[in-house]
């Protein structure tokens, strides 16, 4: 019976194996499975050996590597994240001397400025102002879809903490079945793949550490120690995703099941890059396009609030709020200044009709300047020069041509007429007199104006040219008032018609001039152009771009080559399995042979001894 019962045990095994075998072969392509293997074990009773039975299923796991696999996933989780993103930025910019970028364009506004001829040039006019529309419409369009994108991280993060937490829920569940399973000495090694696959795809959206248990159950942290999964219980993330994300507007922290905010520990993985584009990379764009933008507007509006129009509407309004003012403008705002102004009326041929010249002083209040240039005689008498200056309800300075002539505003002498906001003026917090009330502005960016030291977050996405400039391009002012006293007031004299001044100062200061930017994003504060500054913030991302798809790269080939090698050591060869199956069954039949011969042996012994 010995015999016999070796010989049942040796084919009882080779079906187990067999069925394993078989297994391997129809599971070979299902994600995250590894080849299962049995090892014959040796049945002793008594200090005999008595037959031959299949030891527990093992796994062909190699746990060094698998942990290697895990840690360039998340590598490549946060790599693949921000190149996508980058290439959105890419289409965004442009390249450097495409027409497409918004450096042309910049540089396109600022020739078109150089190449006004005359104050009556009505065809460049046109096109200076079409080309600050341009320029305007692409600030604004790369900005707002900057903004779009940060947006997009905040909603993309909120996925990525749910599906973790989801991930982790399932890590719970299988590890509680795992344990269970393992303890009553059931096969649980499928069940083990599944949950080795969620740990794959976890490592994914973020570092994850993983910590074995006594009975096969698994403890899963993030980078920082803080728990997420035992076998026992979650530990779920929290993300609140905005509904509407505005420029410069603060987004939710992550937080762990106790409240405390872990936000920055996350170095690796999808939410990590997310983490980084929604934090760093894009608030940095959005900074540096601002930044430009402040400049362009300044320097632009300072210049142009120094000139007139030929031919300008009848009406000025300014801003409700000016530099260095909190809230709007109000008739008691301290203001203080030096310098003689000028206010005057020209008709089409630029004739100065008449005018006040109104010395600035300290000690004023808004409501005080209004006053005093309303109350101040005009220098002759003239009627069809008049105007009125007024302060409109919600603070705008406004100033009336009663006669429907142009507004033009000046000098007398050669020190430009400049405010402060203060009892006593300021230099250093000075701006032109038209300048500070925002009366002349080529370009408008909502409540938001001139100021030298202070960041100013979302302007880009708001410049615009202002509306009475595009509507009639005759606004648009090229040259400077006569400053002469007293002013010339024959015909064509106020506004000289060939005087070009200003619109060539514009246009070569922006493009050549040493203008002070603040530090923004990733660059440095610096005296250079608004050309050379715009050209630096498309060569920052584009080197930021190379860089990051040549890291995307090296990672992506680095992941592949140790998969492939982790499916070389765990996957299933279906042509090895099959030779393997080959081999049992050949092993099956000699084992059914023997069976038979040694049934037939016995058969035989028993009739021969019964004789």
């Amino acid at each position: 019976m010995s015999a016999i019962s070796t010989l049942m045990s040796k084919i009882k095994l080779d079906r187990q194996q067999t069925q394993l075998t078989s297994a391997n072969i129809a599971r070979s392509n299902v994600e995250g499975y590894t080849r299962k293997v049995a090892y014959a074990e040796k049945i002793v009773i008594n200090n005999a050996t008595t037959g031959v039975k299949q030891s527990p299923i093992e796994r062909v796991v190699d746990p060094v590597l698998q942990q290697e696999v895990r840690l360039q996933n998340s590598t490549l989780g946060k790599s693949s994240r921000l190149q996508e993103y980058y290439m959105n930025i890419s289409q965004l910019l442009g390249n450097k001397g495409e027409q497409s970028s918004f450096v042309h364009n910049l540089n396109n506004f600022a020739a078109q400025m150089t190449q006004i001829s005359s104050i009556t040039d009505g065809n460049k006019k046109r096109e200076a102002v079409q080309e600050a529309v341009n320029l305007c419409g692409q600030l604004n369009n790369i900005s707002d879809h900057i903004n779009q994108l940060r947006g997009q991280t905040d909603q993309e993060l909120a996925q990525a903490i749910d599906q973790l937490n989801e991930m982790m829920t399932s890590i719970e569940d299988f590890s509680r079945q795992i344990t269970s399973l393992n303890i009553s000495k059931q096969d649980i090694t499928n069940l083990e793949d599944e949950r080795d696959l969620v740990i794959h795809n976890a490592a994914e959206l973020c570092g994850v550490k993983v910590y074995d248990g006594q009975f096969k159950n698994k403890t899963l942290a993030l980078e920082s120690g803080d728990i997420l999964a035992t076998s026992t219980q979650t530990f779920a993330l929290s993300y609140t995703a905005a509904t509407y994300v505005e420029p410069g507007m603060g987004l939710s922290a992550i937080t762990n099941a106790f409240g405390v905010d872990i936000t920055g520990t996350f170095s690796n993985g999808r939410i990590a890059g997310l983490l980084e584009l929604r934090n760093k990379i894009l608030p940095d764009i959005q900074s540096e396009l601002d930044e430009l933008t402040r400049v362009v507007r300044d320097t632009t509006n300072a210049l142009h609030n120094e000139a007139a129009a030929f031919g300008g509407d009848p009406t000025l309004t300014g801003l409700s709020y000016a530099p260095g003012v909190t809230g709007q403008l109000s008739g008691t705002t301290d203001i203080s200044g030096q310098g003689i102004l000028r206010i005057g009326v020209t008709d089409l041929e630029g004739t100065l009709l008449d005018y006040k010249d109104i010395p600035l002083t300290d000690g004023m209040t808004v409501g005080g300047l209004v006053a005093l240039i309303n109350g101040a005689p005009y220098v002759n008498g003239e009627p069809t020069g008049a105007f009125t200056v007024n302060q409109l309800p919600t603070g705008e300075l406004q100033i009336i041509s009663t006669a429907n002539k142009s507004v033009a505003i000046g000098a007398a002498g050669a020190l430009k007429p400049t405010l402060s906001a203060t009892t006593t003026y300021d230099a250093t917090q000075a701006y032109g007199w038209s300048h500070f009330f925002g009366l002349n502005n080529l370009f408008d960016t909502d409540i938001k104006v001139a100021s030298p030291a202070a960041a100013q977050v979302g302007i880009a996405n708001t410049i615009k040219v202002r509306p009475s400039i595009y509507a009639n391009t005759n606004n648009l002012s090229v040259g400077r008032l006569s400053n002469l006293t007293p002013a010339p007031t024959g015909k064509g004299l106020g506004l000289t018609a060939n005087d070009a001044s200003v619109a060539l100062e514009i246009g070569d200061t922006l493009a050549s001039g040493a203008l002070k930017f603040l530090p923004a994003g990733a660059l440095k504060a610096s005296n250079i152009s608004t050309t050379e500054y715009a050209t630096r913030i498309m060569s920052l991302v584009q080197s930021d771009i190379a860089l990051s798809k040549s890291t995307q790269q090296i990672t992506q080939r680095v992941y592949d080559e140790l998969t492939t090698l982790a499916q070389q050591k765990s996957g299933v060869e279906p042509a090895e399995e099959i030779m393997l199956v080959f081999e049992l069954t050949n092993s099956i039949n000699l084992a059914s042979k023997s069976l038979n011969i040694v049934n037939s042996m016995e058969k035989d012994l028993i009739q021969t001894l019964s004789r």
